[in-house]
């Protein structure tokens, strides 16, 4: 049966390349987007609009009423099986000691658990598959290649606090237990009275959330498609914890997400998993 699946941060990169291969797998795709307008000339997404599989909903991931009407826009026929959360910050300015910084420097986190509290409490809650980043904890660090390291300790300390805090709130909410070892978010991302914001699932609540942290992220064909039409094994190495790596594609990203978690979740669903090449 096709699935239905409400996409946040899907107007391009790893959730649009995903929910394009959901539409072509007949699913229905409701994607919140601040500026509709990005698909006005995208031929593909019109296509879709025409036929009824594709909902778009005008709206901001920080506002609660926004995500509670696209949650009852993807509702509306019947529960959503799917929650993709490919929400990244863009822009930021350079700071000479701090790196990169965000405004606000949350955004991610925001955004999540706005999501997240505003999920319908009447039907049974979907698959959640999120995307953060590889380094993004202390202890994901140091699996990382070396030379990466100084970009992700330095260069981008920031955004990685934003992603640990997105983190820290799905472990809560899947009810897996916390690496002491990577401490807890900043307290400029993640207040200290987080647990208790009204509408966040309880502890547990949450089994079938996929949190998958991507390698140095790039443009490229998807390489996966290329070795299945050469009967080769998938380029990209994945699996549960660090794989360690240099980099990995978008598109590829994409790949693994309905290609091979959605498609067997059994093997996938519940963990949190990486991929690179």
């Amino acid at each position: 049966m096709p699935l239905n699946v409400f996409a946040v941060g899907a107007s391009r990169n790893i959730g649009y390349y995903s929910a394009i291969r959901l539409l072509a797998k007949g699913a229905t795709v409701t994607f919140l987007l601040r500026s509709p307008s990005v698909f006005d000339a995208d031929s593909l997404i019109q296509e879709h609009i025409k036929s009824g599989k594709v909902r778009l909903v005008k709206g901001d991931a920080l506002n609660a009423s926004n995500v509670d009407a696209a949650w009852a826009e993807a509702s509306k026929d019947g529960p959503v099986d799917v929650l993709i959360y490919t929400l990244g910050a863009v822009g930021g300015s350079l700071h000479p000691i701090k790196g990169v910084v965000l405004d606000p420097p949350n955004l991610v986190t925001l955004a999540l658990t706005t999501v997240l509290c505003s999920m319908p409490k009447t039907m049974p809650p979907p698959k959640i598959v999120v995307v953060t980043s590889s380094g993004v904890s202390p202890t994901s660090r140091k699996k990382m290649p070396f030379v990466l390291k100084p970009l992700y300790g330095y260069m981008i300390p920031g955004p990685l606090q934003d992603k640990l805090a997105t983190e820290r709130i799905l472990w809560h909410c899947a009810g897996w237990e916390w690496n002491p070892a990577d401490g807890e978010p900043s307290a400029e991302v993640l207040n200290k009275d987080w647990k208790a914001t009204e509408g966040l699932p309880a502890a547990g609540s949450l089994k079938d959330i996929v949190v998958l942290r991507p390698a140095l992220l790039i443009d490229c064909e998807c390489l996966a498609d290329s070795a299945a039409e050469q009967g080769k094994p998938l380029p990209y190495r994945c699996g549960p914890g660090e794989v360690g790596g240099w980099k990995v594609s978008r598109k590829d990203c994409a790949h693994f997400i309905v290609e091979g978690i959605l498609e067997d979740w059994e093997t996938w669903g519940g963990k949190q998993l990486s991929i690179a090449y």
